[in-house]
C-alpha cells in the first residue's frame, strides 16, 4: 500500500473549506471499506499499538499525507492544532468502527457516518478557536508542533 492509497484524502484537501471535512471523512471511509487496504491498515494499527517504531511511522504517514493536506490552507498559527483536532475524530471513528467494532457506528452506512462527522470537522477547520487557549491568542507554533508530534 503506497502513497496512492491516500489519494482520495489528498484530493479532499482541494475541496472548498465547507466541503473539506466531509470529503476527508468519505476518503477515510472509502479506504477502510475496501477489504484489501482495510486489512493492511488494520494490521498497521494493531502493530503500532505494540511497537514504538511502527507507531512513529504511522504517525508520520498520517501527518505528512493526510493531515498536512487537509490543513494546508489554514492559518500557520492554527494549522497543527486544527489538524490534531481533526485527527481525534478520524482516529476515534476508525478505532470504533473498524478496530474495536463498538457501538452502532459499526453498522451505519458509510455515507451516514460521513454526514454525522462532517459538521465536527468543518467546525475544527473553520470556526474560531476558544479564547481559553490564551486570552484569544492562538497557540505559539512551537507549542502546537510539540503537541501534535507527541500528543
Amino acid at each position: 500500500m503506497g502513497h496512492g492509497a491516500f489519494g482520495a484524502a489528498v484530493a479532499a484537501a482541494e475541496q472548498p473549506m465547507e466541503r473539506r471535512g466531509h470529503a476527508f471523512v468519505q476518503a477515510t471511509l472509502s479506504l477502510w471499506e475496501d477489504p484489501i487496504p482495510a486489512e493492511i491498515l488494520r494490521s498497521i494499527v494493531l502493530t503500532a499499538a505494540q511497537e514504538p517504531v511502527a507507531l512513529q511511522r504511522l504517525r508520520q504517514l498520517f501527518s505528512e499525507l493526510v493531515l498536512s493536506g487537509v490543513s494546508h490552507s489554514l492559518p500557520d498559527t492554527e494549522r497543527n492544532l486544527r489538524a490534531s483536532l481533526i485527527a481525534t475524530q478520524i482516529v476515534g471513528m476508525v478505532m470504533n468502527r473498524y478496530i474495536w467494532q463498538v457501538g452502532i457506528i459499526t453498522t451505519l452506512p458509510a455515507d451516514a457516518v460521513a454526514d454525522l462527522l462532517a459538521p465536527t470537522l468543518r467546525h475544527y477547520l473553520s470556526d474560531p478557536l476558544p479564547t481559553s487557549l490564551g486570552a484569544g491568542r492562538p497557540l505559539r507554533p512551537a507549542d502546537q508542533e510539540r503537541a501534535f508530534k507527541h500528543g
